[in-house]
């Protein structure tokens, strides 16, 4: 019941249906998810559906979240309200997922929702791209056009035409093609609405989606494979079948029929068993491709070199994981095009490109300044001379919260990444569900740790969802199998942070280089 109820409550963190439907406006409807959530939880502990684990990550994730509330306390109190609101959501959903979905269920209830995120913002970002142009209204401080824009309902193909004779002369007006769900694009880039408003958010969040997909498949699949019976192994007492001692006692079977009498009833030479095994997997695949192609498609729309490297990076993962060297050569054939049609290119790109290396030169400039401590949380855009975020996760994590919120950020991924590979590559007598769910939620965070190289997702609840599944993949492994254990060791941790100090390193030479 939990499982299903936190599952609701990712949906409404995603999708916002608040926003576009107005009867929902005004609701709490995430607070009263979250409320229902903690009820559900506490009534399936009670019930013994549910066995809480701590998992390693989780501890790092509440240092993490809680130390950022701290430097922001410190560096700018008057944010502190706000700041502190956002980091109790992100920290709520995170621990939702990680105790409410600890079991088998659970797991496959989460991925289930996931990818249903996943598709429906894809697919409303798809249909937006073949919408025509019309003129948008933004707000007035809103040039870029990052926030919801309001359609007037005039034709344009420029943006010069929204600015002939507009109802309002002085109003922000942008030539853009409107979408379902009061979507929008940006640039001509297809987007969803919210926290997903960036088109290299939603690529980001649609990538990380496909081996879980694939996992789902999997399950389908193994579902309707029949058993085969163990052989060798002596059947227990009481397992006979009737009459099993009588036919024994009457003495050796009769000979079996001829080959060619046999033959005569198994089916056609062409219509094998196996070619129809075969036929009906490839028929099972289906969903999962169209899935594929969707997200592919969407990514390619998005024009985001982030959300392409992330895509061709899980696919790829995943392609290897499940075909080994024939893997390899599927993804030959599909990382070419993808790079040709995606991305962006010329001066758009130029300038994208030496703007994000600017704003890493002031996240380095931040952390001298604040001698490691940072200028809390959520405060980049404010300190910033171009009034961004930092575009790149750990710098940011780096200058917001200091050195020691970067290197438990750090450890928050390291812990989330060793749970699923310790139980995908490990021993432990684990269900059908954890085993299929282990690499997905590995493969998923390795594109998540891509990807956050280029976006700004230290706080981000998305984010935090996954690392919330893997920590809910260690509950229900644990749950199956009691020695399943997973720690970070002082060794481990200590490399982790060494590994981020020498990135920073690393940045600043090649910063340096770059003039």
């Amino acid at each position: 019941m939990a499982a299903w109820v936190v599952c609701a409550l990712c949906a409404l963190v995603i999708i916002k249906p608040q926003e576009f439907i107005p009867e929902l406006s005004g609701i709490p409807l995430v607070h009263a998810a979250f409320g229902l959530t903690l009820l559900c939880v506490a009534l399936d502990v009670v019930w013994r559906r549910l066995r809480p684990t701590l998992a390693p990550q989780v501890v790092y994730a509440i240092a993490f979240l809680a130390w950022a509330a701290l430097t922001t306390a410190l560096k700018r109190p008057a944010a502190l309200e706000e700041r502190g609101l956002q980091l109790a959501t992100v920290a709520g959903v995170f621990l939702a997922v990680a105790f409410a979905a600890a079991s088998p269920r659970g797991l496959r209830a989460l991925a289930i929702t996931l990818v249903g995120c996943a598709v429906l913002t894809s697919v409303v970002a798809i249909v937006q791209a073949f919408q025509p142009h019309g003129c948008m209204l933004a707000a007035p401080d809103d040039w870029a056009g990052r926030g919801e824009l309001e359609p007037d309902g005039r034709p344009c193909e420029s943006n010069l035409d929204c600015r002939k004779d507009p109802p309002m002369p002085d109003g922000n007006y942008r030539c853009e093609r409107p979408g379902p769900l009061g979507t929008s694009t940006i640039d001509g880039r297809v987007r969803y609405r919210g926290s997903l408003a960036d088109p290299n958010e939603l690529s980001l969040m649609a990538g990380m989606s496909i081996p879980l997909a694939i996992a789902l498949a999997e399950g389908r699949a193994g579902a309707r494979r029949p058993r085969r019976p163990s052989g060798g192994r002596p059947s227990p007492p009481g397992s006979e079948a009737p009459g099993s001692d009588a036919r024994a006692r009457a003495g050796p079977r009769a000979p079996a029929p001829p080959r060619r009498a046999r033959a005569a009833t198994a089916l056609p030479l062409l219509l094998t068993d196996r070619l129809i095994s075969r036929v009906a997997a490839a028929l099972r695949a289906l969903p999962v491709a169209a899935v594929i192609v969707a997200i592919g498609a969407m990514v390619v729309m998005s024009r985001s070199r982030s959300g392409l490297i992330v895509y061709l990076a899980v696919l790829g993962l995943s392609f290897i994981r499940r075909s080994g060297t024939l893997g390899v050569v599927a993804a030959c054939f599909v990382g070419p095009p993808m790079l040709l049609l995606g991305g962006r290119s010329g001066d758009e790109a130029s300038e994208s490109s030496e703007e994000r290396v600017a704003l890493l030169r002031e996240a380095y400039e931040m952390i001298r300044r604040t001698k490691g401590i940072g200028v809390g949380a959520g405060q980049f855009g404010d300190e910033s001379s171009f009034g961004l975020t930092a575009h790149n996760s750990y710098m940011l994590a780096a200058a917001e919260t200091g050195l020691l919120g970067m290197c438990l950020f750090a450890l928050v991924l390291y812990a989330s990444l060793k749970v699923p590979l310790a139980i995908w590559l490990g021993d432990a007598d684990v269900g059908p569900a954890a085993r299929r769910f282990a690499p997905a939620i590995f493969v998923s965070l390795c594109g998540a740790l891509i990807g956050i190289f280029f976006l700004s997702w230290a706080y981000k609840d998305v984010l935090y969802m996954l690392l919330g599944a893997s920590a809910a993949l260690y509950g229900a492994a644990r749950a199956e199998d009691g020695r399943v254990s997973v720690r970070v060791s002082a060794r481990e941790a200590a490399l982790v942070c060494g590994a981020m100090f020498a990135v920073l390193v690393s940045l600043n030479i090649l910063l340096r280089i770059l003039g």
